[in-house]
């Protein structure tokens, strides 16, 4: 008995020693942003070996294997794959040992430098938590033009009258120009030294915040300044004066003094757009506003649902546009968050994105600012934390990944950049309704918020390219299903019907 009780015993260690053993599992490639033919992904692990499995955008599976690692590294091989949206899935260890994890990784073709004239932008919040510099490398390798990002008055004004500029800002901006892209500056916020750290509102606050925009720009030699944000909410704005138009044009007219004709003010950055009797823009504009602005800005959030919206009359972004008349407009801040709340997935997001240049476009915008580039936080209920075109970087003891891991958004991005580039809209084709066909020059966008076809006819061999980059050389004619997710179609099409 007394043998058994032992055997028993070591038996009972045994298993908890087995159960107790547990693997790390790392992804620390910088960057999980590849160009065809780049790669591999860099991991590792304390397991002597992973499994793994690498999926596309629809969960079906790519290729499976086994790395062993040495010295606790190893690599998965990716420069094979198409372009697309890809997961990669890890098992540290034998099938009994817990360690799983999950990150995607995109493979892109090359989009080339666009410059100031094209309408690709994201807003940044680099230095908060999740938000390394280099994500705006990522971002440049996704076509992204331009960059929003806060510079608040408190923290550059430190002396009344006198400017430090931080190392880190710096860096960032200087970095930024560097990979050819053009930041939009938001002169934001309030200083202590005037208004008692309220939004400006006094001729000497409205003075010395306009003076302050200026040491911005003159400082980082940029020619974009966006005055404040969401001014006509109380969200921002902690203004004595208030939130309204004549309000904020005492303000606007500051910095424009300030800064000079030479620099382009982009402003009022309101929620929403504003556009019925008696509301922010049309009032701003009878004000005259536009006299003292190079272009007016909306944040037009409208989510769940699609931006098809922006083309009908009234409280839209066509509407706004025969309101401001020729002035550029731009949507500084316009995303769909993936929460668990808002009901847009992920794959809907990236969708949207790509309507989104699409219908923007054909209504006049100018310029884009996707809010935001990197998810603000982990919180998979937080849609605060789940607007970004990239995720956090994820630490938890057992589980790493060091970069900035992709969403399909991105992806969509980068393939709306290098299918539409700078081109302008040139009209529709009018296929049978729910279909639509946008053109931009030798290129059709074609989608339906329902189930339909439209039957493409083109006077020689054609391209399609679905949003995650695939391409398929097609011949005339060619009756195309269509849904929610664009295609793009490249070629000497005569006619979508």
């Amino acid at each position: 008995m007394k043998r058994l009780l032992v055997a028993l015993l070591l038996l009972a260690a045994s298993s908890l020693t087995a159960t107790a053993e547990v693997f790390t599992l790392v992804v620390s490639s910088p960057s999980l942003v590849f160009h065809v033919g780049q790669g591999p992904i860099q991991i590792g692990s304390t397991a002597a070996s992973i499994s793994y499995r690498i999926a596309d955008e629809k969960n079906t599976t790519v290729r499976t294997g086994v790395r062993w690692m040495a010295s606790g590294t190893s690599t998965v091989a990716v420069n094979d794959l198409g372009p697309g949206y890809y997961t990669l899935s890890m098992h540290a260890g034998a099938a009994p040992h817990p360690t799983d994890m999950t990150t995607s990784f995109a493979v892109i073709e090359p989009v080339p430098v666009m410059g100031e004239e094209a309408p690709y932008g994201a807003a940044v919040h680099i230095g908060r938590p999740g938000w390394p510099v280099s994500v705006l490398d990522d971002a440049r390798k996704a076509g992204i033009s331009h960059i929003r990002e806060d510079a608040y008055w408190n923290t550059f004004e430190t002396t009344k009258g006198g400017y430090t500029f931080p190392a880190a800002y710096t860096a960032e901006i200087e970095h930024a120009q560097a990979l050819g892209l053009t930041p939009l500056l938001i002169a934001n916020g309030a200083s202590g030294f005037y208004d008692n750290g309220r939004t400006p509102s006094s001729p000497e606050g409205v003075a010395a915040f306009g003076r302050f925009a200026d040491a911005l720009m003159t400082r980082y030699g940029l020619r974009n300044v966006e005055v404040l944000n969401e001014y006509n909410a109380r969200t921002f704005n902690t203004s004595v004066c208030g939130t309204t138009p004549a309000c904020y044009l005492d303000v606007l007219k500051g910095v424009a003094a300030a800064v000079g004709p030479e620099v382009d003010v982009v402003g009022p950055a309101t929620i929403g757009i504003g556009n019925c009797a008696g509301c922010f823009a049309p009032t701003l504009v009878a004000l005259g506003g536009l006299d003292h602005a190079d272009a007016y800005s909306v944040h037009p959030y409208h989510y769940p649902g699609g931006p098809e919206w922006m083309g009908g009359d009234g409280d839209t972004i066509a509407g706004l546009r025969q309101t401001v008349g020729g002035a550029p407009v731009y949507l500084s801040e316009m995303g769909w968050p993936t929460d668990t709340g808002h009901g847009t997935t992920e794959l809907e997001q990236a969708d949207n994105l790509a309507r989104l240049y699409t219908v923007a476009g054909a209504n006049g915008v100018r310029r884009i600012y996707w809010y935001d580039l990197v998810n603000d936080g982990p919180d998979p209920a937080n849609a605060e934390h789940n607007f970004g075109m990239m995720r956090q970087p994820v630490a938890d003891g057992l589980v790493t990944v060091t970069a900035n891991a992709p969403k399909p958004a991105l992806v969509a991005q980068a393939v709306t950049a290098r299918m539409l580039g700078a081109k302008a809209y040139s009209g529709t084709d009018g296929p049978a309704q729910p279909a639509r066909s946008a053109r931009y020059g030798d290129t059709r966008v074609l989608w339906s918020t329902t189930s339909a076809t439209a039957t493409i006819t083109a006077s020689g061999p054609f391209t399609t390219t679905d949003v995650y980059g695939r391409t398929t050389t097609r011949t005339s004619p060619l009756t195309l299903p269509l849904g929610p997710s664009p295609i793009f179609a490249r070629g000497p099409i005569t006619s979508v019907t």
